[in-house]
């Protein structure tokens, strides 16, 4: 999936949950947004610099597990940078945090480098995209 279809998929200021599965491990990635990923509009941008758009929530968070069938051992990491929960930019489909768990072409990034999420995830890596899946989250 090309971040530009990515980005025409999940459009707006809806909860959504993104699962990543990488090529040659098994380990999935995940993330939670309450207010998405692209065309979120003005409402909760914070800041705004070098071609990023930040956006601020306190509820976000990603994960990772080894495999499918392990949900038991999985990290996680909240979001403590509120006001830089999600970023959009140009080359990414998704941004959590500035590059703490983003989707680059058929590249998957983790770096919490910026702190801007816990630091429970297994970072400065990156991986080939095997598979993603996004869901919109609803309240019944």
């Amino acid at each position: 999936m090309s971040d530009d279809l990515f980005k025409n998929i999940c459009k707006g200021e809806v909860k959504s949950l993104v699962l990543i599965k990488v090529k040659h491990t098994n380990e999935i990635f995940g993330g939670y947004s309450s207010i998405g990923f692209n065309s979120i509009g003005d409402r909760l941008l914070r800041n705004e610099y070098n071609g990023y758009r930040f956006y601020y929530s306190s509820d976000n968070f990603i994960f990772s597990f080894e495999n499918d069938e392990d949900t038991q051992n999985m990290k996680i990491s909240r979001v403590i940078n509120y006001d830089k929960a999600i970023s959009i930019c140009n080359q990414y489909g998704f941004s959590f945090g500035k590059n703490s768990l983003n989707m680059c072409g058929n590249m998957l990034l983790v770096d919490n480098a910026n702190n801007i999420y816990e630091d429970n995830v297994n970072t400065n890596s990156e991986y080939y995209i095997e598979e993603i899946e996004t869901f919109v989250v609803t309240k019944q």
